[in-house]
């Protein structure tokens, strides 16, 4: 869709515009935000009326270690209703995908689901969607009694589901690669030796059975892994036989092996994401393939409308990932971070009025990434280039969105063009004056406005996070006389603050790895970002790591504590 033209909103001198603001909206991004939030309702034209898909993160908590793991995954922060869904929180994950009309629930990574066997034994029992994937690394079947034991009581809770829902399907989704080969593999066992329980248990119990299946899903080129497998099983080698990996969830690419008994299994392959959440901006050569591999699955495999789940039959579904703390993005990697979307207290509905009341939501949920990408860039290039490198596209919108500015250029950006579109009468609607006259602003007035204001994130920082300035402070200190005293003061205070040290190193290295454009410290202070980030890390004997779990920090939604300027 073409962005507004200045035909609709003219652009004026800059005296003008410093005339019409108190304070520039960019200083004050959250306030301006919010009156949006409040004042303005964006008529949908998208209407969700089709199948949906859900990705449920019961658990952040993964005890595997596979250094290939996207979110990081590790046992370092003890079981709580933080990192792991609670069997109330379960509850209300069914309850959304029966209202949600989910065709689809993927219960994946982010951790192994089957450390909490019972929230999984639940999830069996309830779901109503038509396919169920149990996702995990069947760290469990390593014995065959024990594999044995488990999967037999998640198919009775199946079995006691399909009384009720007769058409649904559970499927068991392994992951086979040789990260994690190599990390469950005993040395004295066959390294194969939990996929061989697994497909053994199947093809003795389970063969004809098309409604409780096994599925192995690896990497590309991972191919020879599987190739050793195959054999090992004496197993043939088949073309896929669901059409499901091209009408309704793609992957990149699967076969179908058929054991001498004539069992056959799927293995489906998935590219393989270079995830880092703190990826080096500067390093031009390393970021070709990330975005390749980003933007591929955005705009080719999810047609650039991640928000949707487009049905076969072209009705449209809503595509929804929810986090083991509740935390919902109404429409995959289209939400704003700034809004809390929770299944603890919203309903289907209320998630869905959330997404579509926010205009930039909306925006995106029907316009697609490409246009919040053409947009963003026009003020922010840095996010959007980010925001394709870390590779996790869970973390898209709050990457992307994380700045406040950057929030609200793209709020106004779509409502301008939702109001050439016909959607929204400026005329008709009562809004407050510095809201009306911030939408009313041209293309390259904005601009100017969000350049001029120099409201970086150490301001963001500092408003929103307690104690942060205090460490500012402490750096600004240490880059003029290199004492580190006050500087590890204020951080080690922080250390055990709720994660605190850990969200402000990660700033550090994004800082100090081309993540945003500065102000608020000069070349000399930056100069020094990584030598502080260095000695907080040497300071706490090496212990502590950066936290990269999916992520307090990544769907932080910060409290304001800066003053209340009204606009």
């Amino acid at each position: 869709m073409k962005n507004t033209s200045n035909r609709h909103f003219p652009k004026k001198t800059n005296t003008y515009i410093q005339s019409t603001f108190a304070v520039n909206p960019f200083k004050i991004p959250r306030n301006y935000r919010q009156l949006i939030l409040e004042h303005i309702r964006v008529p949908p034209k998208i209407t969700f009326n089709g199948k949906g898909f859900i990705c449920a993160l019961i658990t952040s908590r993964c005890h595997v270690g596979c250094a290939h793991c996207m979110f990081s995954s590790n046992m370092a922060e003890k079981r709580n209703s933080f990192n792991t869904m609670t069997s109330t929180r379960v509850d209300r994950l069914m309850k959304l995908v029966t209202d949600s009309k989910t065709d689809f629930l993927l219960v994946s990574g982010g951790g192994e689901g089957f450390l909490e066997l019972d929230l999984i034994e639940h999830i069996a029992k309830k779901s109503t969607a038509s396919l169920t994937w149990l996702v995990t690394s069947a760290f469990w079947a390593k014995k065959n009694e024990n594999a044995k034991k488990i999967l037999k009581k998640i198919y009775c809770a199946h079995i006691e589901c399909k009384k009720n829902n007769p058409s649904r399907k559970l499927c068991i989704r392994v992951s086979i690669d040789t990260p994690h080969i190599n990390q469950l593999h005993d040395a004295q066992a066959c390294k194969f030796q939990h996929i061989k329980n697994l497909v053994y248990f199947f093809e003795n119990t389970h063969t004809l059975q098309k409604d409780f299946f096994l599925q192995l899903h690896s990497l590309e080129g991972e191919e020879a892994l599987i190739e050793s497998l195959r054999k090992m099983l004496n197993a043939e080698k088949l073309p896929p036989t669901s059409e499901i990996h091209t009408a309704e969830k793609f992957t990149e690419h699967a076969i179908t092996l058929k054991m001498p008994s004539g069992y056959c299994f799927e293995v489906t392959f998935a590219k393989l994401l270079l995830s880092d959440t703190a990826v080096d901006l500067r390093n031009e050569a390393s970021l070709t393939d990330r975005i390749s591999i980003w933007e591929k699955d955005a705009f080719i495999n999810q047609k650039g409308l991640a928000g949707s789940h487009l049905n076969i039959d072209g009705k449209i579904g809503c595509d929804m990932l929810v986090v083991y703390d509740g935390r919902v993005a109404g429409g995959w990697q289209s939400e704003m971070p700034d809004v809390p979307i929770n299944i603890d207290v919203d309903s289907y509905q209320e998630i869905i009025a959330k997404s579509f009341n926010d205009p930039g939501v909306l925006a995106t949920i029907e316009r697609g990434l490409s246009y919040r990408f053409k947009i963003i860039d026009e003020v922010n290039k840095k996010a959007s280039l980010r925001a394709k490198a870390v590779n996790i596209r869970d973390y898209t919108s709050s990457i992307l969105l994380e700045e406040d500015t950057t929030k609200l250029y793209y709020t106004v950006r779509a409502i301008q063009d939702f109001i050439a579109e016909g959607r929204l009468s400026s005329d008709s609607i009562n809004w407050p004056q510095p809201l009306a006259a911030l939408i009313m602003t041209s293309k390259e007035d904005l601009e100017y406005l969000y350049n001029s204001a120099q409201y970086d994130i150490i301001r963001q920082f500092e408003e929103t996070e307690p104690g942060f300035s205090e460490l500012s402070k402490a750096i600004l200190d240490y880059a003029q006389n290199l004492d580190s005293k006050a500087l590890l003061k204020v951080a080690h205070n922080a250390a055990g603050s709720n994660w605190n040290l850990d969200k402000w190193r990660l700033l550090l290295k994004r800082i100090n790895n081309g993540w945003y454009k500065i102000h608020s410290w000069n070349k000399t202070e930056l100069a020094h970002i990584h030598e502080i980030e260095q000695l907080i890390h040497q300071s706490l004997s090496n212990s502590a790591g950066i936290y990269e779990g999916l992520s307090r920090f990544n769907f932080h939604q910060p409290q304001d504590t800066s003053k209340n300027l009204t606009p």
